[in-house]
């Protein structure tokens, strides 16, 4: 992949929501994002300590100096940061605990930083039941502070439309945090000036998600401040739907295919196609007949393109019975060809897919993946690329049988 992948982790909102109670710098900010990631995905050791190398930690929060010095203190300082949690909640439906340090323990060695969770945060952390998507790989980018914090702070109301009201002096603690920096910034039109303006100009140039402000007032003075949240620029969708095209991206989505490859499937087939499919592999899937169906999207996308729901006929995707025998000298494995093959389509429709279900796919490999060094991080590395997209392939269309084999060998035969 040669633009950076996304790299998304779930982030509790009582964190997303939570106020600083002492200077917090955007290389802290960042370095925490990157702490809670790898608590979010991996397990701790037997002593409760999460490890990760200071020089991966600098390639993902974008940290280019070679001065460890200024990431170990900025470490030791984030573990004696108190934070308030979930200050946009209201107070009666807040968690019993108010504010704590997130890292209580952190050890730092030459190369290796460990650290330990929060005892009450850490379920809010590992399995957080309310959360924003962050991506790192955006967040890396952003060189102000409270870019961080506003991102953070929208990116979970983008399918809403927007943000709920804050009190602006409350909302600037959440960003800058409450120190004596705030101090600078008693006034609002210093703060929108001076803060929020040339944050939502850095957000917008990103173009992960493209926010407006808009504010609320009690005659002529500005009360509170919410932001109207939509796909930035580079992920906007262009193309219309009408209200039937609509419920049939909904109904492949509901069996599993991704949205933007579902509206890409509207501009291939007609939605009568579509339909008929549809109705055709969900009765497939709900049939006491036929063994259970593992991958209901791979056996829709074969159903559309072999035209079952046409033709009315069906070839269950079973695994060719008996080994395959050793390829001779000098003779193609087909299996081997046939597989080289999806793999290469996997990569195109990877490529085409929207950011979003882009990186929902990624998270679901990686979930999937027990090897740390194969899993898909901000720099793929070739072996996780090739991993990554053997496993989409078999995701999308499942293993090959016998048809397919026979299919592929036809249609390198009418090539020769």
């Amino acid at each position: 992949m040669k633009k950076e992948s996304p790299d998304p982790f779930r982030k509790a909102v009582q964190i997303v929501h939570s106020m600083p109670l002492g200077d917090l710098t955007a290389v802290q900010r960042k370095m925490s994002n990157n702490w809670l990631k790898k608590a979010n995905s991996t397990e701790p050791d037997a002593d409760g300590y999460w490890s990760i190398r200071i020089d991966e930690m600098s390639d993902d929060i974008g940290f280019n100096s070679k001065n460890r010095k200024y990431l170990k203190d900025a470490a030791r300082a984030l573990q004696r940061i108190v934070f308030a949690w979930d200050v946009v909640a209201p107070e009666a439906k807040r968690a019993k605990w108010i504010s704590s340090v997130l890292y209580p323990d952190v050890e730092i060695t030459a190369d290796t930083i460990r650290f330990r969770l929060s005892e009450p945060l850490k379920p809010y952390v590992r399995n957080p039941d309310v959360y924003a998507l962050i991506d790192e790989t955006v967040v890396r980018k952003y060189r102000r502070l409270a870019s961080i914090g506003i991102y953070e702070h929208c990116v979970r109301f983008e399918k809403v439309g927007t943000t709920t009201t804050v009190p602006w002096q409350k909302f600037r603690d959440i960003v800058l945090g409450e120190s004596a920096t705030r101090k600078t910034y008693e006034q609002y039109k210093v703060f929108k000036a001076k803060i929020l303006n040339p944050s939502i100009a850095e957000i917008n140039a990103e173009g992960a998600i493209n926010i407006v402000l808009r504010e609320t007032k009690a005659g002529k003075s500005v009360e509170g401040v919410f932001f109207k949240v939509a796909k930035g620029r580079q992920y906007a969708d262009a193309a219309g739907l009408d209200e039937n095209e609509t419920s049939l991206v909904a109904q492949m989505v509901k069996l599993g295919v991704l949205s933007s490859e579902a509206k890409r499937l509207l501009k291939d087939y007609s939605p009568k196609v579509i339909q008929a499919t549809l109705a055709y592999t969900n009765e497939r899937k709900t049939s006491k007949k036929s063994e259970k169906l593992e991958n209901p999207p791979a056996y829709f996308r074969m159903a559309l393109q072999r035209k079952w729901a046409i033709n009315g006929e069906a070839v269950e995707d079973v695994e060719p019975k008996g080994a395959e025998p050793p390829p001779s000298s000098g003779k193609p494995n087909l299996s081997a060809l046939y597989r080289t093959n999806q793999i290469a389509k996997a990569e195109a429709y990877f490529k085409v897919l929207d950011a979003d279900d882009q990186q929902d796919l990624i998270a679901k490999y990686n979930e999937q993946q027990i090897t740390p060094a194969l899993r898909l991080k901000t720099k793929a590395t070739k072996p996780s690329e090739a991993a990554f997209f053997q496993w989409l392939m078999k995701d999308l269309w499942g293993e090959p049988n016998a048809e397919d084999l026979l299919e592929y060998a036809q249609t390198l035969l009418s090539k020769i």
